[in-house]
């Protein structure tokens, strides 16, 4: 028995190749290479079956296909399991299913497949361009969609196109209403990233090399809106860890700290652990609210100012007082802070702790360590010593990218060879002569400074702004924050990375692929701050709608959030909106008319100028004769157009459309 196939029309079948391209384009660079390859097979076979050439797989080719299909995902990304594999294998079925239209409703389902990839897409990309992008891709199904409904009729392809893009506009208005009332499910980057991407940002240890490494970077770190004035440059040390162990060469946190008190973390909402009450903050500090939007990092610490008041949701305050979420930053996240600059922490240190904090390794360094303990002795308190050494980095050292590389004495060589160095050369070999002088220190690594927005309401901090200084611990004062750096550099504190480097240091911070390469050119760079500023207010308003901002919505427009509001403004704007473009169609329909009969009807117009009314129900030919004895000024024209209507009308003459309509145009115009 012959198996009928069913032949999707030619236009459907465009636009619905035109859709796959355009839904796979934003997946290229974390689909594997073969998965590209089979669709360019799968769309050959497609048309090759559509020029009647080839024939439909077999089942036997089919249960193949699915079973490399699955095969090459898991051998690609090594789990079948996360984001990333879910939709590499959602696209597959996406595009197999190409091979396995039998009927008009497999054809749909292919469609329908396609808006769940369209959605995908909005896991990776939130940006303006990638939502607007997103949205093309819906109106290509939706053209798709409308092409194998109006199969039958066959329409022409751009006019398929038109009518797609009116039905895709009608929706925009009820989109928007829904966006608005419905309930909010969570911020669209609160969805996670892909498991396999690359940690980038801050890395949980430090070694000569790392910052000036992360120099190279323009990308964003994190976007941060204060409530009120920004603080001064000097004072944006943003706090992100905290290293206590070192092997001689790396800095690293300590586990010890887990034993300290039987706990590690003082998550939100717990009750505060013993060391959470060693943070004293005076009354007459300055406050800062403010928020953070960072961007995904692939780790779990955040970012803060000073200390914090309290503790943001899903989040927790470490035991060296680092703030940090409950699982790695997979997605852009936004977080609430309020915290202050004037506190005193851990004025009291234990016995253990302070072994903690006062260890060094064996055998490194050993002219380091000599020179600690003279000075030391030399000093009458140690303020006198850590203000001699500042003093001592302020005369002899350059602050450089251009760093030499170091060996196993990577501290002496620093200090009393090279002198050369960036800010984790010189927070290393602080804290490593803080400690070999008997005074309890650490290294804070973080970032510093920002670039303020061209409105001034919030600023952008670029991986080039990462930082590393110094925490000393002092008696009564508890842990108080040196930079080193300062003493060398003072202008990266105050002004900049690039304004405290050598031109030649200067060229290597961002990289040329990097916009912000450019900012000495004045155009390059407000274009890019716009830009920045645009994406950020989008990644506030819209990406970032939440309950919250969903609260204050129904607070402003409706007078509150009680549920009979929020369903009749539902209920009253469907209402409203579908009810606009019912009357917009059933009146746009009364007026669409087709060319010949527009410019017979525009002959009628002119005629009721002169007194003359075609009657109801009246023909085209009676009217005519009616005109010759009313208005024989008139009869040869009317007589001319009336003839050129029913031969196009009535005779198949489309060919005469052009004349008709220009004697129609020159008798409107007729005085």
């Amino acid at each position: 028995m012959l198996t009928l196939i069913y032949q999707l029309p030619r236009n459907s079948l465009v636009w619905m190749l035109f859709a796959q391209a355009a839904l796979i384009l934003p997946h290229v660079q974390h689909l594997p290479a073969w998965l590209l390859f089979a669709w360019s097979v799968v769309v050959l076979w497609r048309i090759q079956i559509f020029r009647g050439i080839w024939g439909m797989p077999s089942t036997l080719i089919k249960a193949a296909l699915v079973g490399l299909s699955g095969l090459g995902i898991k051998l690609a990304y090594g789990t079948l399991l996360g984001i990333d594999p879910m939709v590499g294998l959602l696209i597959t079925a996406f595009l197999l299913k190409l091979l396995e239209m039998h009927t008009r409703r497999d054809a749909l389902v292919v469609i329908f497949l396609g808006f769940f990839v369209a959605s995908t897409q909005f896991l990776y990309d939130q940006t303006i361009f990638g939502s607007l992008y997103g949205l093309l891709t819906i109106l290509l199904l939706v053209i798709t969609l409308l092409s194998v409904n109006q199969a039958l009729v066959k329409p022409s392809f751009t006019g398929t196109g038109m009518k797609g893009a009116k039905l895709f506009l009608q929706s925009l208005p009820l989109m928007f209403l829904l966006f608005a009332i419905m309930p909010r499910l969570g911020a669209l980057w609160s969805v996670p990233q892909q498991r396999s991407a690359a940690q980038t940002g801050v890395s949980n240890s430090m070694s000569p090399g790392d910052f000036t490494d992360l120099t190279r970077s323009g990308k964003l770190a994190f976007r941060v809106s204060f409530d009120g004035e920004v603080p001064a440059r000097r004072n944006l040390y943003w706090r992100g860890l905290v290293f206590s162990e070192f092997d001689g060469r790396t800095w690293s946190p300590s586990s010890q700290w887990l034993y300290l008190d039987g706990a590690a973390i003082n998550w939100q909402n717990q009750k505060p652990f013993a060391w959470r009450s060693n943070l004293e903050v005076s009354p007459s500090a300055s406050q800062f609210n403010y928020s953070v939007v960072l961007e995904a990092t692939q780790q779990p610490w955040l970012y803060l100012l000073g200390m914090p008041n309290d503790i943001p949701q899903k989040a927790g305050l470490s035991r060296p007082h680092t703030l940090v979420s409950k699982g790695p930053v997979r997605q852009r996240r936004q977080y609430f802070l309020s915290t202050a600059t004037d506190y005193k922490l851990e004025r009291e240190l234990s016995e253990r702790q302070r072994g903690l904090e006062t260890a060094l390794p064996k055998n490194y360094n050993p002219e380091t360590r000599r020179r600690a303990e003279l000075w030391r002795s030399e000093s009458g308190s140690t303020g006198e010593l850590i203000d001699r050494l500042l003093e001592h980095y302020h005369d002899r050292f350059v602050y450089t990218l251009k760093t030499p590389d170091m060996g196993r004495h990577s501290v002496d060589e620093f200090l009393w060879g090279a002198q050369r160095g960036f800010c984790e050369h010189f927070a290393s070999s602080f804290v490593f002569f803080m400690r070999a002088a008997g005074i309890p220190a650490r290294v804070v690594a973080g970032y510093q400074g920002g670039e303020l927005s061209p409105a001034g309401d919030y600023l952008l901090v670029h991986q080039f702004d990462a930082h590393a200084w110094a925490e000393v611990w002092l008696p009564d004062r508890g842990w108080v924050r040196v930079d080193p750096t300062a003493s060398v550099a003072p202008e990266r504190i105050e002004q900049g990375l690039s304004d405290a480097l050598s031109d030649d240091d200067s060229d290597l911070v961002a990289g040329p692929l990097s916009l912000i390469y450019y900012r000495n050119i004045d155009i390059l760079n407000k274009l890019r701050l716009q830009w920045d500023s645009l994406n950020y207010h989008w990644y506030q308003r819209v990406v970032g709608y939440d309950d919250e901002q969903q609260t204050d919505f129904f607070r402003d427009w409706l007078g509150g959030e009680d549920p009979w509001r929020v369903a009749l403004a539902l209920i009253g704007g469907a209402a409203a909106v579908l009810g606009s473009l019912a009357l917009w169609v059933w009146y746009g329909s009364r007026r669409v008319l087709d060319p010949v009969t527009r410019a017979y009807y525009s002959m009628q117009r002119r005629l009721e100028k002169e007194g003359l009314t075609r009657g109801r129900g009246e023909a085209p030919r009676d009217f005519t004769a009616r005109v010759k004895q009313t208005r024989p000024d008139l009869a040869a024209q009317v007589t001319t157009i009336s003839q050129l209507y029913e031969k196009v009308m009535y005779g198949g003459y489309e060919a005469l459309t052009p004349e008709l309509k220009r004697q129609a145009r020159k008798f409107s115009h007729f005085s």
